[in-house]
């Protein structure tokens, strides 16, 4: 009888391990980690910003006075950030949450410039920092789509051809800190590709609030590639 037990519990401990083993192996491996990452692409205006734009200056006359914003043409960007991911993974392993952060975002774009003399000075200069919830699916292996919205603090530096007025009278560099941006990122192993639509207005005041705010309207969309390790 004591040996029809033993091989009886020998039996159920051999069907437990089995059955275990087969639940290991169902479960899919977590490959959704956090990690830094470097990207770098074009950047192409759309909207306003690909078009001739004026804004007010500072003047004691009674007609308004305008600068004018040359069209932005093709530039270039560079984000290197980081993906936190808080708490585990869900839905077997396929989608994790977490916070997309971009310590340096560097961007410009250029313009036709009227004269040929200090071209470094007619291009749209900008960096800044992002920050937003991303959501990342694992649909199969090594593959990932992050999907994010982002705000992000943003100096720009412009500087125009306005001979014509008097430098009290406009800016060229100042903050804004709520542009946004909307991703798309498509991942396998350490290889990144982006899609990024950033817009909102670039604001130039000389971070002084006495002078008058020249806006722009800054849209753009971004085509991205690098490492994520």
């Amino acid at each position: 009888m004591k040996k029809i037990i033993l091989i009886f519990l020998s039996m159920m401990f051999v069907g437990i391990s089995a059955t275990k083993a087969q639940d290991d192996n169902a479960k899919k491996s977590n490959y959704i980690r956090s990690g830094f990452y470097l990207k770098l692409g074009p950047v192409f205006p759309v909207g306003l910003y690909a078009q001739l734009q004026t804004a007010p200056v500072t003047s004691t006359l009674k007609t308004t006075q305008y600068l004018t914003y040359q069209p932005a043409k093709i530039g270039a960007a560079i984000d290197l950030g980081y993906l936190i991911y808080i708490g585990p993974s869900f839905a077997n392993n396929h989608l994790r949450a977490g916070i997309d952060v971009t310590f340096l975002n560097g961007w410009f774009n250029s313009t036709s410039s009227v004269g040929e003399s200090d071209r470094w000075k007619h291009f749209y200069y900008n960096i800044g920092q992002k920050i937003g919830p991303v959501f990342t699916i694992n649909p199969v292996d090594r593959l990932m789509i992050d999907i994010s919205y982002k705000v992000n603090a943003n100096l720009g530096i412009y500087y125009g051809e306005w001979d014509d007025f008097d430098a009290s009278q406009y800016s060229n560099y100042g903050i804004d800190f709520f542009r946004n941006e909307i991703s798309m990122s498509l991942r396998y192993r350490v290889m990144v590709l982006s899609f990024q639509y950033n817009f909102g207005q670039i604001s130039y005041n000389n971070l002084n609030t006495d002078r008058t705010k020249q806006s722009i309207n800054a849209d753009t969309f971004r085509l991205l590639f690098g490492v994520k390790f």
